[in-house]
């Protein structure tokens, strides 16, 4: 391909130069002449501003249907963190000492302005505080996911890629710092996409400023700087050395990933998704994703859509869109907890591709009367929707009596002397905050033998305390190594029947939990 061919003009929301978009991406497949005249004319608008009543509906029906209980089991050791900071505990010395696990105690939490609002929400509502931030950002990260795919796109293709980025939301709306991922995802794929097809750079500097407060929310933040390196070396590929924006996009990766340094553990951040992937080997959502699973469906329909488009649609797809289309896909494979990362960063560029591989329906304007009305309407229903959210949440308990085994946490939290809690894994963070001290930072009083925090523990030590808790071999020498004077385990976990064999004894148990404590011979 010549290098130095010029840039395509960028599409309006008015309409996509098709033709033009497929002559830069595919020259050895051009489009017959009578389809270059059609799709050189503007797209018909007319449907787009009523879209935005069912866009609405949608949207409106997701945040109403995200609002209820507590789902995420880590979301009070988020909480109790935050608590550390507002009152005043050092960003380097909030979360130490809260286990008695025989690791380095020096974990600093990147997450911090989020857990922070976690604790400032908390401080103020509740718990209900909480699920209103599941609420709010899962609204705001649906609107960010319609303003990504509905730019120079048919509706009807927009629309396609916006239910299943929207499905993906939900099935995985908690109240976790993921949450803000959720809402920048798409802002990303955009990026790409725009970078990639057209050309056009972000700035260095707000890619850096951009990175570094995401740095300081959430760990995808290194998903900023992977798309605008995908989008370098898709120009590359592409459009050969001599392509100015390929330069510039290294620029901007560059400028991403020094702005994802500007955390606490400043270029140590760097580090922590390899830290994490060694450590999540036997953590369910980190598992693979089965594709064919209904929490993946979003990932599989947009995979297979964006297939289908490159085998069967107009034009050929770019070299540089098919790997990354086919790296965001694996991304998304690889772990059931990076199906909405996948889905949200791929949308833009299905909604495109859709857009220039099929004709569609035949374009007809919408009656003037529902374009007009369609703006009100849209606010109606999304302030019906909140209002229900809101109905809901008022309503509901966010944690449901019989759900969470609050009463033997308050009774570990009464024991006198303090305790060394030998617990399951997903009633953790339920420990940590209601046995936390009336002051801050933790007094030690009570400590866990192993919290939410995989990056602090490390695979092999989260490998052998599984191990132990499902009762495999070597059990009883981890159990001798930490030295616990409770139990804290699910009704379900293995050891509890051999603990009874060394003497524990049953001394509680609530909501599918099980407390024991050592017998005096033990």
């Amino acid at each position: 391909m010549d290098a130095n061919r010029p840039i395509v003009p960028t599409p309006t929301r008015r309409g996509v130069e098709a033709a033009a978009v497929a002559s830069q991406q595919a020259p050895s497949a051009p489009l017959p002449p009578e389809d270059a005249r059609a799709e050189s004319k503007p797209l018909p608008t007319g449907w787009r501003r009523p879209a935005m009543i069912v866009v609405a509906a949608i949207g409106a029906g997701a945040m109403a249907a995200v609002a209820g209980p507590l789902l995420d089991v880590d979301v009070y050791w988020h909480t109790r963190l935050g608590t550390e900071l507002l009152n005043g505990t050092s960003i380097y010395q909030a979360g130490h000492n809260w286990s008695f696990a025989p690791v380095p105690d020096n974990w600093v939490s990147t997450q911090w302005l989020v857990e922070t609002l976690f604790a400032w929400l908390h401080m103020l509502w509740g718990w209900n505080g909480l699920i209103g931030f599941r609420v709010v950002t899962t609204g705001i990260a649906i609107a960010t996911l319609a303003y990504a795919v509905f730019r120079g796109t048919r509706v009807w293709a927009a629309m396609a890629a916006f239910v299943l980025g929207v499905f993906a939301i939900v099935i995985f709306a908690q109240e976790r710092p993921q949450q803000i991922s959720f809402i920048l995802l798409p802002l990303v794929g955009l990026i790409w996409l725009r970078a990639a097809n057209e050309g056009r750079v972000p700035r260095w500097w707000w890619m850096l400023l951009l990175a570094a407060v995401w740095a300081n929310c959430h760990g995808l933040w290194v998903m900023l700087p992977v798309a605008l390196g995908l989008a370098s070396i898709g120009r590359l590929m592409d459009h050969g050395r001599s392509d100015k924006a390929a330069r510039s996009l290294g620029i901007a990766t560059l400028a991403a990933v020094i702005g994802g340094c500007i955390t606490p553990i400043g270029p140590l951040n760097l580090l922590i998704p390899f830290q994490f992937a060694g450590a999540t080997d036997q953590i369910l959502e980190w598992d693979p994703t089965n594709m064919l699973a209904i929490s993946s469906l979003g990932l599989t329909f947009a995979a297979a859509l964006m297939f289908w488009a490159w085998a069967r649609g107009r034009t050929r797809p770019a070299r540089g869109e098919i790997l990354y289309g086919l790296l965001i896909v694996a991304l998304g494979a690889s772990a059931g907890r990076n199906v909405t990362p996948a889905v949200l960063m791929i949308a833009p560029l299905l909604a495109w591709r859709l857009t220039v591989a099929f004709r569609g329906p035949k374009p007809r304007l919408a009656p003037p009367g529902l374009v007009a009305i369609s703006g009100f309407a849209a606010v109606i229903v999304v302030v019906a929707g909140v209002g229900f959210a809101l109905v809901t949440m008022a309503a509901s308990d966010p944690i449901p009596p019989g759900t969470q085994p609050t009463g033997l946490v308050s009774a570990i939290a009464a024991r006198p002397g303090g305790a060394r809690v030998l617990n399951n894994y997903n009633i953790s963070g339920l420990t940590l905050w209601y046995t936390r001290p009336g002051a801050s930072p933790s007094d030690g009083t009570v400590q866990v033998g192993v919290d939410g925090r995989a990056d602090r523990y490390g695979g092999a030590y989260i490998s052998r305390y599984l191990d132990m808790q499902r009762g495999r071999p070597g059990w009883e020498a981890t159990l001798n190594e930490l030295k616990p004077n409770v139990a804290l385990l699910s009704e379900k976990d293995p050891l509890i029947d051999l603990l009874k064999t060394r003497g524990w004894q049953v001394t509680g148990s609530e909501a599918h939990y099980v407390m024991l404590e050592p017998g005096r011979s033990s």
